[in-house]
């Protein structure tokens, strides 16, 4: 299909931002907007991840547009930080939505903490009726070292471990420090950290702020997890023992995910960028088809 890649500049509170559209020739009325994660990062994404996703929905008719936050690559302003974001977010929508006549719906894709930015921010946009979202960022000593603690413990079984500690080619105190750690944590009656009221600010607790745009959220979810990411397990984790995330999860109109067990963090190699793509494709096209599936199950330790 032809499509063509234009070019926008648009105002974010007095900065100009710049993003990417990618406008097929026949266009379907749900688009993704695309979000960057924190850090030295830009619009083409992670191994030009942004990019190679954007051409490969425009082929399929679905309209991309991919964009810096103020301070990130060639947008003017300060980087605030993924948990201030919302005024970035919205202008980019009303910009996409000036580029692409008729389309009615859309979706935000993030990765990490872009992730996080789109659970906390994506229930205050109406455009706004799906989001995908690949290893979310919920990282805190609690989940974090409940996950070290298992990571340890599947590692404590297998041979080629200790034949490394025996050779005093593995420091075995930073995973005793955790293991203590923890055990101090649960003997104090401590948890993940993220209960409480919540205060939708930008300077109040991330997951708290996660959860609560979990919860006000009816649109559809797509969760991408990865296999061979300890950060992506913490999200389980926290889904697996918070009973406030449970019940947020049950908010969405549908909550789809695929798992990817070769998958890092960032989706880092060809093969993983490529089933994110596909599977993103999928269901972009057909939500339902992809909640219905086996594999798509909701997300689970």
């Amino acid at each position: 299909m032809s499509v063509r890649e234009i070019p926008v500049v648009f105002d974010c509170e007095g900065s100009e931002l710049v993003g990417m559209v990618h406008l097929p020739a026949r266009v379907s009325g749900r688009g993704m907007l695309s979000i960057v994660a924190g850090g030295p990062q830009y619009r083409g994404g992670v191994c030009r991840m942004q990019v190679q996703m954007a051409r490969h929905l425009a082929d399929a008719g679905i309209p991309v547009m991919r964009f810096d936050y103020r301070g990130l690559g060639d947008s003017e302003g300060r980087f605030r930080g993924f948990q201030d974001v919302a005024a970035d977010l919205g202008a980019a929508i009303q910009a996409f939505r000036a580029q692409v006549p008729g389309l009615q719906e859309v979706v935000l894709w993030g990765g990490c903490d872009a992730a996080s930015a789109v659970l906390i921010n994506a229930w205050r946009y109406p455009e706004v009726t799906g989001v995908v979202l690949g290893n979310p960022w919920v990282h805190n000593p609690g989940t974090g070292d409940a996950v070290a603690v298992k990571h340890y413990g599947q590692r404590m079984r297998d041979k080629d471990f200790w034949l490394k500690v025996l050779r005093l080619q593995y420091n075995p105190l930073p995973a005793l420090a955790t293991l203590l750690r923890r055990t101090w944590t649960r003997l104090a009656g401590g948890g993940s950290g993220t209960a409480g009221s919540v205060v939708d600010a930008p300077d109040a607790p991330f997951v708290p702020r996660m959860r609560h745009g979990l919860q006000q959220f009816k649109g559809d979810v797509l969760f991408l997890m990865s296999g061979r990411s300890l950060l992506s397990r913490e999200f389980d984790e926290l889904m697996a023992t918070d009973p406030a995330w449970q019940q947020a999860a049950r908010s969405p109109r549908l909550v789809a995910r695929h798992d990817i067990p070769e998958g890092d963090q960032a989706f880092s190699t060809l093969d993983t960028r490529t089933e994110v793509n596909r599977v993103t494709r999928q269901w972009m096209l057909d939500a339902r088809a992809l909640a219905a599936a086996p594999a798509a199950t909701g997300p689970q330790a």
